[in-house]
């Protein structure tokens, strides 16, 4: 038989129903039943399938290819040896499935879904096998592309967080020590309003190829996490740098102006490092220590960085754990008000009223610490309502003046006069009644939010007071222009000269027309804060 007869031969010898990979089992057909008839019906589907089809013979050897797989693979690709390999044909079933890299006429990757039909004689021995060939190169880019998309940051190119922590998960599994950086990048927010968005995604970018240029020699991981916040994970090596080596990079690195917008932009980062060789750990629980160390850091200004300190840090949990479960407490009423005597020689005048919280778990909660919390929480005004309420209420009852000390964000809050004269209005309690003591601290980030409310509680008849006051001019300016109905002062240090300069400035603050009220060991007070 001739080389040219042999395809011809094959075909005749082939069911129609074979060249259907996709079908487990022959499918009967009805229309040509003549060997020319099946033949020609087989050619027809044979030449011109959009799929590629080969067949092969019983021991493996390719006998055709259709046009379709010619066009489809490189000439290379269409050497036996390179197309199905012995192993391919050792499946003893009648349809066998397997996904096949191949290269295309350009020689770029091509990957292919195969399907491997056997074609037995009548003792059931494979006499042909055919080859459906599909190209799902389309498929496996987008599937590659979204596993990409689903592990990559889309802005910067980094890894994202879910990608990180698995790296992180993988490097703590070997032995050795490692670096964790977590960053966040100061300028941002000032770049996006200034600048506009597309200059903060630029800054955003440099910001990615300069860590990524620092750790070039380590073996190093860079990550965007979200937002302005990037990581850096380093495996460790003799030669890697120490801690305030590597800040020290990072920082000049970054701080080199960024060309945005026809402007030089300085960009700074707060840094919190961990270096550990506890291998096994937690990934989260490490990434959380970097975070806190970086929070940490960034209380003591822009562009600072910081070492894990685990004592520092479980003093940390302590304090986010109340303030996470402050407003459960407040709700459930594990939160109340417990009213001081404030006396003027001995004798009763007004009752200050103060939070009180006993934690399950952690203890008392004092007074200060409930308002820092809720300031933190972003709770301060839902909790201003109800303490203003609750002592409005207890003084009209009482018939006494009560004394409310406010947060700062309270003090400086736009609908401070509104739950204000709220409280009056349900207790009816005389504005006068009420001595609302507003915080000094408030007064550097906002005094025209402090002072605009100061005015309002004036015209409403609110008697005004100023805490944590340290006698800092601005402050002084303060009590006189406002007349203020008193002052309660900072704690007083203990240097002697400190104490003098109190004990001389409080008979000023007197002679402005205000009380000077204490809970605190001071000369000259006015009223008195009974705390036992």
């Amino acid at each position: 038989m001739t080389e040219a007869a042999r395809p011809a031969a094959a075909a005749a010898h082939l069911p129609v129903a074979a060249v259907d990979a996709r079908a487990e089992r022959p499918v009967a057909l009805t229309g040509p039943s003549t060997p020319d008839e099946r033949e020609a019906l087989f050619r027809r589907v044979f030449q011109g399938s959009t799929a590629g089809i080969a067949i092969f013979d019983a021991d493996g050897a390719l006998v055709e290819a259709n046009p379709a797989l010619k066009a489809m693979l490189a000439p290379a690709a269409l050497d036996p040896a390179a197309l199905l390999t012995p192993d391919d044909f050792a499946d003893d079933g009648d349809v066998t499935r397997f996904r096949r890299e191949f290269a295309d006429e350009a020689g770029d990757p091509l990957w292919t879904d195969v399907a491997l039909s056997a074609v037995r004689d009548d003792q059931g021995r494979p006499r042909w096998h055919v080859a459906v060939v599909e190209n799902t190169t389309e498929q496996h880019v987008l599937r590659d592309y979204l596993r990409h998309q689903a592990l990559h940051d889309v802005l910067t190119g980094l890894p994202n967080r879910q990608s990180f922590l698995s790296k992180l998960e993988q490097v703590l599994g070997r032995p050795g020590s490692l670096t964790l950086i977590y960053l966040d990048v100061d300028s941002v927010a000032i770049v996006n309003d200034g600048l506009g968005y597309e200059s903060g995604d630029e800054l955003l970018k440099v910001v990615a190829r300069r860590l990524a240029d620092v750790v070039a020699d380590e073996d190093a991981t860079v990550a965007r996490l979200g937002g302005d916040e990037f990581a850096v994970l380093i495996e460790d090596s003799p030669t890697t740098p120490g801690i305030s080596a590597l800040a020290e990079a990072i920082e000049e690195a970054l701080t080199e102006p960024v060309p945005l917008a026809g402007h030089g932009v300085g960009v700074s980062a707060g840094m919190g490092f961990v270096r550990t060789s506890a291998r096994g750990s937690d990934a989260l629980a490490l990434l959380r220590q970097a975070h806190s160390t970086l929070r940490r850091a960034q209380s003591g200004g822009k562009g600072q960085w910081g070492v894990y300190d685990a004592g520092e840090d479980a003093l940390d949990r302590t304090r986010l754990s109340l303030i996470a479960t402050m407003p459960g407490a407040l709700q459930n009423g594990e939160i109340a008000l417990h009213y001081l005597p404030v006396e003027r020689d001995g004798e009763r005048v007004a009752v200050a009223a103060r939070l009180r919280w006993h934690e399950a778990e952690y203890g008392p909660v004092s007074h200060d610490d409930c308002l820092r919390f809720a300031d933190e929480l972003g709770l301060s005004g839902h909790l201003a309502e109800w303490l203003l309420e609750e002592a409005c209420d207890f003084a009209a009852t009482e018939d006494l003046p009560v004394v409310v000390r406010l947060s700062p964000d309270q003090s400086r809050g736009p609908d401070l006069t509104a739950q204000v004269a709220e409280a009056l209005r349900t207790s009816s309690l005389p504005p006068r009644r009420l001595w609302l003591s507003l915080s000094a601290r408030s007064l550097p980030e906002d005094p025209d939010a402090v002072e605009d409310n100061l005015t309002a509680l004036a015209d409403m008849g609110v008697r005004r007071l100023l805490h944590g006051v340290t006698f800092a001019l601005p402050e002084l300016s303060i009590v006189e222009r406002h007349r203020l109905h008193g002052v309660e002062p900072a704690a007083p240090p203990c240097e002697p000269l400190a104490r003098d300069a109190l004990a001389a400035v409080l008979p000023l603050v007197r002679a402005a027309g205000a009380l000077v009220v204490s809970e605190h060991d001071l000369p000259e007070v006015d009223l008195v804060v009974r705390s036992r």
